[in-house]
């Protein structure tokens, strides 16, 4: 059966499921909205259906149109990628390690990673794959990414683990919070505050298992954030406050205007490991990736 859609009606469609609208569409696309209307219909035509409902002034996909999103997304996605992948043999990039970051993850590592790389292994490139920060073991077993960088108890038989250092949690407020004149935080002071997190599921290894299951505290009230530059800047706006990774607040520190304390309890120490399918995380490529990783932290300890 012959392909009846173009390339430039699938980039139309999924201009018009990641905007919503004509014009915003139109603009992404730079033509006029009038080319694009035309596109529509043409689509419409071809494939004899509607793909949109008007409402509004706002077009909404009917279940074809939802479909015919769908497979937009995983056609252009994936020529990007082979296109990408093409222009990275082409400079002499042989392997492509996709790596992810759990949502308490600090990025900032990532240029002295990309130095190393080129300085050490030109031919292995390195690609910081977003979207895996709440479910990053599950992007692995998915083999949407190749590593993912966590932190907290990873228990997965059917994973490679690779430990990196030991952390521990702190107590993060706006400057000038009480905090400001303490040694340490106690986790019934931080459970007494409105507590922004990224997510409600309890982790292994993080706060609920480290300071707050061992004194029978929740806090009183929790606002849920997402990723971590929303925690902090609802943080440092004094809407409540949170705990994190000391490698991570120590970087957010002075960007956000931050009071970061230690946490009085018996159990705040947390690792940081590398996670990658078995089998794949012994190719010679990945190897590279995690010794690169390895001595930046290791570095960043002896500073």
């Amino acid at each position: 059966m012959p392909i009846r859609l173009t390339m430039r009606q699938l980039q139309m469609i999924r201009a018009l499921q990641q905007t919503g609208s004509v014009s915003e569409a139109a603009h992404k696309l730079q033509v006029s909205q009038s080319a694009l209307s035309h596109r529509v219909r043409e689509a419409e035509r071809l494939l004899d259906t509607d793909l949109y409902l008007r409402q509004n002034k706002r077009l909404v996909a009917t279940i074809a149109g939802q479909r015919v999103e769908h497979a937009a997304r995983v056609i252009l996605s994936e020529l990007e990628h082979t296109e990408q992948h093409i222009a990275q043999l082409s400079a002499g990039i042989t392997h492509q390690v996709r790596i992810g970051l759990q949502v308490y993850a600090s990025a900032l590592w990532l240029p002295q990673l990309f130095a190393i790389m080129q300085q050490e292994y030109p031919q292995v490139g390195v690609q910081l794959v977003a979207d895996t920060g709440l479910h990053p073991i599950a992007a692995v077993r998915r083999h949407d990414v190749d590593m993912v960088l966590v932190s907290g108890d990873v228990i997965a038989k059917d994973l490679s683990v690779y430990p990196l250092f030991e952390d521990a949690l702190v107590a993060v407020a706006a400057a000038g919070h009480a905090w400001q004149d303490q040694d340490n935080v106690t986790p019934q002071e931080i459970s007494a505050q409105t507590y922004i997190a990224h997510h409600t599921n309890p982790e292994a290894g993080r706060e609920y298992e480290r300071l707050f299951r061992p004194h029978d505290l929740l806090p009183h009230q929790v606002i849920r954030a997402g990723v971590t530059e929303a925690v902090l800047a609802l943080v440092s706006a004094g809407q409540g406050v949170t705990v994190l990774p000391y490698w991570t607040a120590q970087y957010y520190a002075k960007v956000y205007d931050l009071c970061v304390r230690p946490v009085a309890a018996e159990q705040t120490a947390i690792s940081w490991q590398l996670v990658a399918a078995k089998g794949l995380s012994n190719e010679s490529h990945m190897q590279a990736v995690i010794d690169a990783l390895k001595s930046i932290v290791n570095a960043d300890s002896r500073s």
